[in-house]
């Protein structure tokens, strides 16, 4: 007689996998695989969780992602339509940003290096580090400065007002 007559359901299942599992190759079934991906090799997709009625969304992560703490409560909010600007952008030793406004709400994360922020309400200079993130009011000048020696990477995200500028240029404050 078969022996899955003789195994209760979830028995049968136990050792249905138990038998599958002697048979899987690496990199299946939870083995590691000794194979070494190719540098060149895409990141696989992955699934985000379903939301009810929200189908599965398939995610591709390259490792781009810019992460940083707050240190203060933000409020945004725009009076119409938006934009939203995400840009990476580099400072080298020395550079600074000159002082300028923003049209709309702006919030940077440091990736790497030392940024020093100073704003026109408060003109007292601060650093920022990796893994740091500051918040720029809209229309307030400020103006951004990398006074280490190393380049410093910021990722700037930020809600325009459809057509409007990046920036524009502002009188120094401080």
């Amino acid at each position: 007689m078969p022996l899955a007559r003789h195994l209760p359901g979830p028995a049968l299942l136990v050792a249905t996998a138990a038998l599958l599992a002697g048979c899987a190759q690496p990199g299946q079934l939870g083995h590691e695989s000794d194979a070494v991906p190719s540098a060149s090799a895409a990141p696989a997709p992955t699934t985000e969780p379903a939301l009810p009625g929200v189908p599965d969304v398939p995610v591709t992560q390259a490792g781009s992602d810019a992460r940083g703490r707050l240190d203060r409560p933000v409020d945004i909010s725009t009076p119409g339509p938006a934009e939203l600007l995400v840009r990476t952008e580099v400072l080298q030793p020395g550079q600074a940003s000159g002082w300028v406004r923003h049209p709309g709400t702006v919030i940077t994360v440091v990736r790497s290096g030392t940024v020093t922020v100073q704003r026109a309400d408060s003109c007292e200079p601060r650093p920022f580090g990796p893994g740091e993130a500051f918040f720029l009011e809209d229309g307030r000048p400020n103006e951004l400065r990398n006074d280490g020696p190393d380049p410093v990477v910021l990722t700037r995200s930020e809600l325009l007002a459809p057509g409007a500028p990046e920036r524009e240029p502002a009188e120094p404050a401080c």
